[in-house]
C-alpha cells in the first residue's frame, strides 16, 4: 500500500493564494521604499540647486556693494526691490527685481543687473529689500565718511515641483577709501 499523503504531495490552492499574497506585499514594500527614496532625493536636489543659486545672487551683489564707492540712501526705492550705486570704476550699478524682459518691477519674478537678468528661470524672486544706513561718497574727506551699511533681504522660491523657498539676508559694509 501507498501512503496517500506522499502521492498527493502538491501545494494546495489557498497555500498558492497565501503566499502570493505575501509575495505581492513584499513587493509593494519595497517599491513604496524605491519611490519615497526617489522623492526625497529629488528634493534634496531641487533643495540644493535653489540654495547654490540663491547664494550665488547674494554674493554676486555683495561683493559689488563692498567696492562701491557712492551710494545714495534717499534713493526713493532703495528701501524697497531697487539699489543705485557707484561701482569702483565709477559705473553707476542698478540692481533691482526685475520682470522677464529685465526691466525694474516691483512684482517682478527676476533679480537684474543692469536690466540684464542674472538668475535662471528654476527660482524666483518672490521679495527682494534694501536698506542702507548712510549717504556714502567715497570722494569726501575720510573724516566725513560714514561706515554704511546695505541690508540686502531675498526670498527665493524654486520653480520646480517641490516650491522649495528659502529667505536670505546679508548685511554688507562698504569699504572706506
Amino acid at each position: 500500500m501507498q501512503d496517500r499523503t506522499k502521492k498527493n504531495s502538491g501545494l494546495t490552492l489557498i497555500e498558492i493564494l497565501v503566499a502570493m499574497s505575501i509575495f505581492l506585499m513584499v513587493i509593494a514594500i519595497v517599491i513604496n521604499v524605491f519611490v519615497s527614496g526617489s522623492n526625497s532625493q529629488r528634493k534634496i536636489l531641487e533643495f540644493n540647486a535653489t540654495q547654490r543659486e540663491a547664494n550665488y545672487l547674494m554674493e554676486t551683489i555683495s561683493r559689488e556693494l563692498r567696492m562701491a564707492t557712492a551710494i545714495d540712501s534717499t534713493q526713493e526705492n532703495v528701501k524697497k526691490f531697487k539699489i543705485e550705486f557707484t561701482n569702483y570704476n565709477k559705473d553707476l550699478i542698478k540692481y533691482c527685481r526685475s520682470g522677464l524682459d529685465g526691466s525694474c518691477n516691483e512684482n517682478g519674478k527676476y533679480f537684474s543687473r543692469e536690466g540684464e537678468n542674472i538668475n535662471s528661470s528654476d527660482i524666483e524672486i518672490d521679495r527682494l529689500v534694501f536698506h542702507v544706513t548712510d549717504n556714502f561718497d567715497g570722494l569726501a574727506p575720510i573724516e566725513d565718511k560714514k561706515q554704511p551699511i546695505v541690508t540686502i533681504s531675498m526670498k527665493v522660491k524654486s520653480t520646480g515641483s517641490s516650491g522649495t523657498e528659502l529667505i536670505l539676508q546679508n548685511s554688507v559694509s562698504m569699504r572706506l577709501y
